[in-house]
């Protein structure tokens, strides 16, 4: 046999082999990650915090009483957070009176005179309190924004969404947990 096609035949081989490993090595890792997979999460409580609004009003979890709350971090430099405010607004003035609460929990560090402006520029109508670190870490970390978590009339984390909720999802879980309609699970 000529040495070039002894070379051809040598490198099919390798080819072959190393399709094989690349093969298997795939397959291990998928059984790997199939045997890492957990069922749905219980909802867990939520953690309690206490703030001033925007207008100088005490926001507590333990006063939203029975309610469903939404509660959703955000900032006024994110453009997601932008597209969610009208979404929530309009969840807001629908189902206020119904057993909604949402609290906005901005994440801006320059102070409240840019978070007032925005609240106003966009009309927000719901309660707006300022956030830190503190708070990020009780629910866990914040590791985008928007963040937003939906509570159940029990204080139980339902949903959590990170990045820009899809509107009529959102909706419909939150319309369900404040007519009582046991959809779930919601969480994840």
């Amino acid at each position: 046999m000529p040495v070039s096609a002894k070379r051809n035949c040598e490198a099919y081989t390798m080819m072959k082999n190393l399709k094989m490993v690349t093969l298997w090595a795939a397959l291990l890792a998928v059984a790997v990650l199939a045997g890492c997979s957990t069922p749905a999460k219980p909802a867990s409580d939520v953690p309690q915090f206490s703030f001033s609004s925007l207008e100088g009003k005490t926001v507590a979890m333990k006063d939203l009483g029975s309610k469903v709350v939404i509660v959703d971090f955000w900032a006024t430099w994110c453009g997601p957070c932008r597209e969610e405010i009208p979404h929530l607004n309009e969840l807001y003035s629908e189902l206020k009176g119904k057993g909604l609460e949402i609290v906005g929990i901005s994440m801006d560090t320059d102070g409240t005179d840019g978070v007032k402006d925005f609240a106003r520029e966009f009309r927000i109508q719901y309660p707006i309190v300022m956030g830190d670190e503190k708070v990020a870490e009780s629910f866990g970390g914040i590791i985008g924004l928007p963040t937003t978590f939906i509570i159940d009339r029990n204080g139980r984390i339902a949903k959590k969404y990170i990045g820009l909720p899809p509107a009529a999802d959102m909706a419909k879980i939150v319309k369900d947990l404040v007519a009582g309609v046991a959809g779930g699970p919601y969480h994840d």
